[in-house]
């Protein structure tokens, strides 16, 4: 069974190269995908899984490492949405 799921993220697009690190040198058990939408100011992160549960392993690992990474450069501004799954 393929799960699908994402999640938006606000004032992030100054971090996008970091972002992208980030899922490039993760491994996750899950395919993730990231989608600028500029014309709304958000960032959608896409997940593609067998199971919820390895969904919400793969976004907790991705959030955990973006908000460290938010946090060490002391930037608080960024809205991150909760996760929706796609039913």
């Amino acid at each position: 069974m393929e799960v699908f799921a994402y999640r938006d993220m606000a004032n992030v697009f100054e971090w996008m190269p970091q972002i992208r690190e980030i899922v490039e040198s993760t491994p996750f058990r899950c395919r993730v995908l990231l989608y600028p939408q500029h014309r709304v100011g958000l960032l959608r992160i896409e997940y593609d899984g067998h199971s919820e549960q390895e969904v919400m392993e793969c976004d907790l690992k991705l959030t955990a490492k973006m908000i460290s990474l938010f946090e060490s450069k002391g930037s608080g501004k960024q809205t991150i949405f909760p996760l929706e799954f796609v039913r």
